[in-house]
């Protein structure tokens, strides 16, 4: 029988909420997408930017609290490197910034894709592997 663990527990559950957020988001862009084509008075009004805007910076606190929760529960670089990369994108995406900014940013995630690829000690293939076990 396997030992009780409450970091995989809070891992799987963490991993369950990220997939309803995911569907969430998908939902959100659906809703907002219909109300820019259907000339549908409540529909419309959610299909302008700022509620597409305001409704995605939210998922993405929620976001990058989950990836915490992962890195907390998981104790690896890689969920380290994700919430930093999570919070870099999140700034991109939901505020409005100059185009030095983004520039900032994309050379920032990129770093941090290098950073993964090159200078991370533990090999990728195989911490995928143990984060598919963990999800079944």
């Amino acid at each position: 029988m396997k030992a009780f663990s409450v970091s995989e527990h809070l891992y799987k559950a963490a991993s369950i909420l990220e997939l309803f957020i995911g569907i969430c988001v998908l939902m959100l862009c659906i809703v907002c997408g219909l109300g820019m084509i259907v000339p549908f008075e409540p529909l419309h009004s959610l299909g302008n930017a700022t509620t597409f805007q305001a409704g995605l910076g939210n998922a993405s606190y929620i976001i990058i609290g989950v990836e915490f929760i992962k890195m907390i529960a998981s104790h690896k670089v890689e969920s380290v490197l994700d919430i930093i990369a999570f919070a870099l994108s999140r700034e991109m995406i939901v505020h409005e910034t100059t185009p030095l900014e983004n520039l900032l940013t994309v050379v920032g995630v990129a770093l941090l894709f290098f950073i993964r690829r090159f200078l991370n000690t533990a090999p990728q293939e195989q911490s995928e592997k143990e984060e598919l076990s963990q999800c079944k």
